[in-house]
Formats: structure tokens, C-alpha cells, sequence
């Protein structure tokens, strides 16, 4: 069974396995959650892609420690590829390595972000259903694991649109996979 909670909460508050921070291979200084994080891991971030070591290629992944700054065990940082490429397609190849990835690491909990789809002129409804459609790829393909449960944090200003992009995107898949979806904190 997949678990999607919908957050309202900072990044650095949830706790979970694993954060999937997302980051544009064109876009410098870093924005949004992946600006934070590197602030909370005290300019990692930066530092490697300033050493080449992370380019932000689309789907290029690091997988590192995280500090005692979140309430993670480890931050996988995914990229976004170009930003003038970012579409829903993107979103659902994106998702689906998160969740394969994850599962593969038998980790079970993570925590995902996206940046704010209206910024590139995309809807939050469709980005929500490109989402779930990836994260029900990844889901699929990884037969033998029982349960994960992915936290998409839009922030507070967003939840409401995510959770009712959910609820209609939930209804018109058809639940093709075990779908449990819930809020934090419960309103």
C-alpha cells in the first residue's frame, strides 16, 4: 500500500527516512526546498556542485547523510534537469525513481517536494495526478515490498490545492494501487 500524507509543515519539521530534494541543472543559486536544505546542511549543496560532484542532471541522484538540522536519516537529491523542461511528464518520471530508489534502499518513508507548479504555468490537479501515476510505476515495479508512505510537503500556502488535487486525481485513477491519503497536521 502506497501512504500519501499532504503536509503543511516546514521541511525541516517532518520526520522521515529519507528527503527528496529536487534541483534544476540551470538554475543558480539554488531556490525553494533545495536552497533550504543546502542552508540546514550547512552549504552541501552547493560545495558538490561547485565541485562537480552533482550536476543536476535530469534524474542524476546522491544519496547523503543528513544532519542533526532535519528530521531525516538521509537526503536523496534528484535532479530536475533543465527548467524550462519541467512538465508533468517530468513530475511522473521523477516520482517513479524516488519510490524505485527508495525501495530499493528498503527505505520506506520519504518525504518529496516539488517546486510550485504555477511558476511554469502548470496546474497543481495535474501535477498531483503525473505524481501519483509515478509513484504508482515505481510502486508496481518493486513487487515484494509491502507499504511506503511518501510526504508531499507544498507548504502551508498549497495544501489545500494539493489535498484536493488528490482527492479528484484519486477518484479518476481508478485506484490502480493501494492508496491511503491523509494530512498533516489533520485540519
Amino acid at each position: 500500500m502506497v501512504e500519501l500524507i499532504v503536509s503543511s509543515q516546514a521541511i525541516e519539521e517532518q520526520p522521515s527516512e529519507v528527503i527528496a530534494v529536487f534541483f534544476f541543472e540551470d538554475e543558480r543559486p539554488l531556490r525553494s526546498e533545495a536552497r533550504l536544505v543546502d542552508w540546514l546542511m550547512g552549504g552541501m549543496i552547493s560545495s558538490r556542485i561547485s565541485q562537480r560532484l552533482m550536476t543536476g542532471k535530469l534524474l542524476e541522484t546522491t544519496l547523503i547523510p543528513a544532519n542533526e538540522n532535519v528530521k531525516a536519516d538521509k537526503i536523496l537529491f534528484v535532479g530536475l534537469g533543465e527548467k524550462m523542461a519541467f512538465c508533468y511528464e517530468r513530475v511522473r518520471e521523477l516520482a517513479e525513481k524516488v519510490v524505485k530508489t527508495c525501495l530499493g534502499l528498503q527505505v520506506y518513508d520519504v518525504l518529496m517536494t516539488f517546486p510550485n507548479p504555477q511558476q511554469f504555468g502548470l496546474d497543481w490537479g495535474k501535477l498531483i495526478e503525473a505524481l501519483l501515476e509515478g509513484i504508482g510505476l515505481g510502486f508496481g515495479s518493486s513487487k515484494g515490498h509491502g507499504n511506503i508512505r511518501v510526504r508531499f510537503s507544498g507548504g502551508s500556502a498549497y495544501c489545500d490545492q494539493i489535498i484536493r488535487g488528490v482527492q479528484l486525481v484519486k477518484n479518476s485513477l481508478k485506484n490502480p494501487f493501494p492508496l491511503k491519503i491523509s494530512r498533516e497536521p489533520p485540519s
